[in-house]
């Protein structure tokens, strides 16, 4: 409190321009006395506190830092619910929370990237112009999340609006980086950065996986090759959770699984659609009955992970989308659509 106390009657009197002797002469006390307040080294009499207000029109509670205790209670409590909508795939709630709280803190750092993260999500054509100022904003931040994620979005974004040629500048605005972790921490710190090494790392090669085989046009794999690669991922997946402690990572698999089944379908490998599509179903149902989780692997187990802290894109489900995949694209399953196998893996999307 006594910082926070001398760092505001500082401020306060720069900003009035007036010298600590004329403040002193105000409040009929020493020089000393305000001297020793904004060395931090004590704090007046209370019965001071209204008189030092009004002359800087100000409030005690200013005075004390419980304005500044109010609003990080108030972001606090934003960033919460603000995840918790994230986290169920409500965008439009998200929107209309990061705009109320911007009328109330319009110049906050939080409030802003959160809001710009949201026009990102799912309003780039309407909000562009928007996302640039505060994307440009962020640039700046001495905040290296906000920053990293500032330049992301603005790559995206100019993506998204078929521009190439900016999008790849901030793309070449983030370095390649070194882990100086690896050298700075030790102990229990080390083990849990390496680890969550080890349980990031699934979810950047799915990342490139879907990248190398779903966008890259020239790959020129074909659908057996396609389904070997997603087969492979599958495989690396088992291998750092050899205990299938899975927990959120049920979701990659369930999507590799439903590649793997696209592909098959398309190569005319009907039967292995099948058994894909059934293994697609079981990690949907895992994922569903996930809350948290302490991992048991021996590569991951120090992290902890739970439901509430991932997101979703949309408020539709996995099943859902699947199940309307497999309705409006049956001509790459239309041998099978009436085989039983199949037919219940629909039914059993539709109540998942």
């Amino acid at each position: 409190m006594e910082i926070n106390f001398a760092q505001t009657i500082k401020n306060l009197r720069k900003e009035r321009g007036n010298t600590q002797e004329e403040l002193a002469d105000n409040l009929g006390i020493s020089v000393q006395a305000v001297s020793k307040w904004e060395r931090g080294d004590g704090l007046p009499d209370i019965m001071l506190l209204p008189h030092i207000a009004s002359f800087y029109d100000t409030t005690v509670d200013f005075l004390l830092g419980c304005d500044s205790i109010r609003k990080q209670e108030d972001i606090d409590e934003f960033v919460k619910k603000h995840q918790e909508l994230y986290s169920q795939g409500k965008t439009a709630e998200r929107l209309e929370l990061c705009r109320a709280m911007q009328k109330k803190y319009p110049n906050d750092e939080t409030v802003l990237y959160n809001l710009m993260k949201v026009l990102q999500n799912g309003y780039i054509d309407e909000s562009f112009d928007e996302i640039v100022t505060l994307g440009e904003r962020f640039i700046h931040s001495s905040n290296m999340e906000y920053k990293v994620g500032a330049i992301r979005g603005l790559c995206f974004s100019y993506l998204h609006k078929g521009d190439r040629k900016n999008a790849q500048k901030y793309a070449d605005m983030l370095p390649i980086n070194q882990d100086l972790y690896l050298h700075v921490l030790e102990g229990d710190a080390l083990v849990e950065h390496c680890q969550n090494y080890f349980y990031k790392v699934c979810d950047f090669m799915y990342l490139y996986m879907s990248y190398l085989l779903r966008q890259c046009d020239r790959s020129g794999y074909t659908h057996e090759e396609k389904h070997s690669m997603w087969k492979t991922l599958y495989d690396i997946f088992n291998m750092i959770f050899p205990n299938q402690d899975f927990g959120f990572y049920h979701d990659r698999l369930a999507r590799i699984s439903f590649f793997m089944a696209n592909d098959s379908g398309r190569a005319g490998q009907f039967d292995t659609a099948i058994e894909d599509l059934e293994r697609m179903l079981i990690h949907i149902e895992r994922f569903n009955e996930f809350t948290e989780i302490s991992h048991t692997s021996l590569l991951v187990n120090k992290v902890k992970i739970n439901k509430k802290d991932t997101s979703r894109s949309s408020e539709a489900t996995l099943a859902q989308s699947y199940l309307r995949y497999l309705n409006n694209n049956e001509n790459i399953f239309a041998s099978i659509k009436d085989d039983p196998r199949f037919v219940s893996i629909k039914e059993r999307l539709a109540v998942l």
